[in-house]
């Protein structure tokens, strides 16, 4: 009995690493993806802005470009092999420290898009229909992002924690985004819904820099 309940507790031990690998590997190809996806639209976006002189799209562009970086940066670290555990924890809390600079400098770059949002200078929307949809899509998006979140915030590997804060992060611009496309397709930018768009947009912006500072804060208290 002693020998089999061994046995047991073996075989659970080695898929509980196997599930542990693949979520590693699973957050890995979405982060390669999720890149590739920011290059995509860096790209539009800075085409868009030069031709036509526009400050949101020139804006959006440096956020995406910012994002697609840090993400391909704690991709690349994360498949990088080590002989030594002390070598890679070293390296992995180097990369951690300065991809985190790098969020704050993207925090700092998401204020200039959200405040041509917050003034109406982003007059344009996809219709009622498509700003639905993209409501739709946005709650899944940011429900999601926080379970990922919050499930990896005590998570050994610090990387994994990083692009799940990366995502939320990405999923709360979002949430601004999808504000202001309701209230163009609803035509509501009115004097009152204009102060409603500049606290919601002050309260995301706080809690991002909050979230970032706080994940900034947990590799010198560990």
């Amino acid at each position: 009995m002693q020998i089999w309940n061994k046995s047991l507790q073996v075989h659970i031990n080695e898929l509980k690493k196997m599930k542990k690998e693949n979520y590693y590997l699973l957050t890995n190809i979405s982060a390669t993806f999720s890149a590739v996806i920011n290059i995509a639209f860096m790209g539009f976006n800075g085409a868009m802005g030069i031709i036509y002189l526009s400050l949101w799209n020139g804006s959006i562009c440096v956020y995406y470009l910012l994002l697609g970086l840090i993400r391909m940066l704690v991709v690349r670290a994360g498949q990088k092999d080590f002989s030594d555990v002390s070598d890679s924890e070293c390296f992995y809390r180097k990369v951690y420290i300065r991809t985190h600079l790098l969020l704050l400098l993207m925090d700092l770059a998401m204020i200039t898009p959200i405040a041509v949002m917050a003034n109406g200078g982003r007059e344009f929307t996809y219709g009622l229909i498509p700003a639905i949809a993209m409501a739709a899509y946005t709650t899944y998006r940011i429900t999601t992002a926080i379970m990922h979140f919050v499930k990896t915030r005590k998570n050994d590997n610090i990387l994994i924690s990083e692009l799940r804060l990366i995502n939320l992060t990405d999923s709360l611009l979002a949430i601004l985004t999808l504000q202001n496309a309701l209230i163009i397709a609803t035509d509501g930018f009115t004097g009152k819904m204009k102060i409603l768009v500049m606290w919601t947009s002050a309260g995301i912006i706080a809690i991002i820099f909050c979230i970032t500072i706080l994940s900034l804060r947990k590799v010198y208290v560990h």
